[in-house]
């Protein structure tokens, strides 16, 4: 009894060996970048490996851009209702490179996840697995698959719930993060575009179910300081299927093991023999409880940008404001106590905070809760620690800048103008009035003495 118990677990998980052995299929055709055969050679290997391990409805669909044709795979298993989960990857290569990590690792980890979703009758969602061409294109071709898969979609786009995205994953030594990145969005509520909380939050719970968790962006403390780095700075990162999807103002996000500093991709020859079979393996049940969790979900808003994901939870614009709010409290008391330049001082730091609060949440609250905390305590040493977050800041920046992935920022000339006023302030103390409360004192205890005797109690 229990032989036949283990075989079905094991048939039922994803198989890191199966998944390396897609991807080093895919890795000996070479290069295979978008619009050249050898792509279409891939999409064809992706499509007979979707119907092998029990899709239905699988097609290549064919599209045109910039004088290239392209193929698209798109497998489907079918579910009662007609809301549906997008799990999509790309194919196509860099021009010199098999692209073993960055390119056929996530159609190796699809297949793997096609398999096993078609063991569980339970679906409350169909699933669509994707293999879009032109994911590694450059300019106008850039995400051309996957844009391409969205204009065809045409009013059933209402349906589409989320779509989760496998970047490169199996990298020897890698762990698998979720990767979020505010792009520019026609739908965007905001400067910006990008995962909304919900989503955020049901594939980290998921992962954790699974009991293979995921950081967001990065393993270390970094992943805290990436999060207000990418809502300040405009960043070009190496194009991935989410970013289609989010532009497109649909629900998205990407599992990769790639590095936090963005502008790393895998280089040749980016072989099979740099993937790892347990890391594979990490990232297949990674995805594959997020997809469990995300065939479950209440469906939420397209967007949703305002969260912040630490302790292995994501908190909300309720809560991050909240605290916004909480920190300016213990100043401002202070300086209504005082008096003196403090009080102006912390009052005009509070509304700058409070619109920067408003517009900005994450930003705000990483280079000025701190400031806010300190800002009350009436030295100025004290307030000099409270700079931290924004050097912080202000150093991935410039680092991002060398490396020529800084396009801009999301912040007007007057938003960084406010912060830098808020920061200022927050270095004047709230000094009391000396002898303010002694002097009053002494009024009291002196009124109706006699003018000799009120000058002897005053001393």
């Amino acid at each position: 009894m229990l032989l036949p118990a283990a075989l079905l677990a094991m048939a039922a998980a994803v198989d890191g060996h199966t998944a390396l052995r897609h991807a080093s299929a895919l890795a000996a055709l070479g290069p295979h970048p978008f619009g050249s055969p050898r792509t279409r050679a891939a999409a064809e290997y992706v499509a007979s490996q979707l119907r092998d391990v029990g899709l239905g409805e699988v097609q290549v669909q064919e599209f045109e851009s910039g004088g290239k044709h392209g193929g698209n795979v798109v497998g489907v298993l079918r579910a009662p209702g007609r809301e549906f989960l997008v799990i999509a990857t790309h194919h196509d290569t860099l021009a010199d490179s098999p692209g073993a990590h960055d390119a056929d690792s996530g159609p190796g980890l699809l297949i793997e996840l096609a398999r096993v979703s078609t063991r569980d009758d339970s679906r409350p969602r169909t699933l669509v697995f994707a293999s879009f061409d032109g994911g590694n294109a450059k300019g106008a071709d850039a995400f051309a698959g996957a844009r391409a898969y969205l204009d065809a979609l045409g009013a059933q786009g209402r349906d589409l719930v989320a779509a989760l995205g496998l970047g490169g994953v199996g990298l020897a030594g890698g762990a698998p993060v979720v990767q979020a990145i505010p792009r520019v969005g026609p739908r965007a509520a905001g400067p910006y575009a990008t995962s909304p909380a919900w989503l955020v939050r049901a594939t980290l719970e998921g992962a954790a179910r699974a009991e293979a968790p995921l950081a967001f962006g990065d393993r270390t403390l970094f992943s805290w300081l990436l999060q207000p780095a990418v809502r300040t700075f405009r960043v070009s990162r190496p194009s991935e299927v989410d970013g289609a999807f989010v532009k497109a103002g649909y629900p998205a996000l990407v599992i990769d093991d790639s590095p936090a500093a963005f502008g790393a991709r895998a280089q040749p020859p980016d072989t099979a023999d740099t993937l790892d079979v347990d890391a594979l393996a990490r990232a297949g049940q990674s995805a594959q409880g997020a997809l469990r969790a995300l065939s479950q979900a209440a469906r939420g808003p397209a967007v949703e940008p305002v969260w912040f994901a630490g302790f292995g939870r994501v908190f909300g614009a309720g809560v991050l404001i909240t605290i916004g709010v909480l920190s300016v409290l213990h100043g401002l008391v202070r300086a209504f106590r005082s008096g003196g330049l403090g009080l102006p001082a912390r009052v005009t730091q509070a509304v700058c905070f409070g619109v920067l609060l408003w517009r900005h949440p994450v930003p705000a609250l990483w280079v000025l809760l701190l400031p806010n905390l300190l800002s009350g305590v009436g030295s100025v040493g004290v307030s000099v620690l409270g700079l931290g977050g924004a050097l912080a800041l202000g150093a991935t920046g410039v680092a991002w800048w060398r490396r020529g992935i800084v396009t801009g920022l999301w912040l007007a000339s007057w938003e960084i103008g406010l912060l830098v006023l808020a920061l200022a302030l927050s270095l004047v103390p709230s000094t009391p009035i000396r002898g303010k409360s002694r002097s009053s004192g002494s009024a009291t205890r002196a009124k109706g003495l006699p003018r000799p005797a009120a000058r002897r109690a005053r001393r």
